[in-house]
Order: structure tokens, then sequence, then C-alpha cells
């Protein structure tokens, strides 16, 4: 249990701009995480899911109009480049048409 509240410390604690082993830990991190994000999404079920979230995230919405619905879509694109890793209008554009025809 020790070893677990160590890397958790490891990881999760204040970034020092110095900690070169921490940014490396925290980048690996991130990059399991998108590859999860991506397997999770990239099945069928898991394209319906993901449309389901974009939409509920106002991603789809052309007409924001208060902070709600800033915030909601702020954290769509969250998901889509952060999360999904998606780094150009194609990979953006791949992912969205590929979880709406699904539906």
């Amino acid at each position: 249990m020790a070893n677990l509240e160590m890397e958790y410390e490891k990881i999760f604690s204040t970034l020092d701009e110095d900690d070169e082993e921490k940014k490396r830990i925290i980048i690996e991190r991130d990059k399991r995480m998108t590859e999860c994000f991506r397997r999770v999404f990239g099945t069928p079920d898991g394209k319906i899911v993901l449309h389901q979230l974009l939409y509920d995230l106002e991603f789809f919405n052309h007409r924001i109009e208060n902070e709600r619905q800033i915030a909601l879509n702020n954290y769509a694109k969250f998901m889509i480049f952060k999360r999904l890793g998606c780094n150009n209008d194609m990979q953006i554009s791949d992912a969205i048409f590929d979880c709406r025809k699904e539906n």
C-alpha cells in the first residue's frame, strides 16, 4: 500500500519546473489515458456514447448563449483535443463523423 501512495504522490503532487521525472510520468499517464479513451470510443457502442456525450456537452450547438453552455462546450473540446488526442481538423472530423454515423 505504501508504494501505491508514493506513486500517487509522485504523479499528483505539485509539479516543479525542474522535476523532469515527474513531467515524464505525467506525459506517460496522459498518453495512456488517451489510448484508453480511443479504445473505448473506437467501439460501435463507444461511438454512440461519444456522440451522446458531445451532444450533452453542447458541442453540436451553434447557438451558445450562456455561461453553462460555454463551460459544457469547452469541456467537449477538452475531451476531443486532450482525451482523444485529436490535434488537427481531419482527426476531429473523423472522430465526430464516426460517432455520428453509428446513430
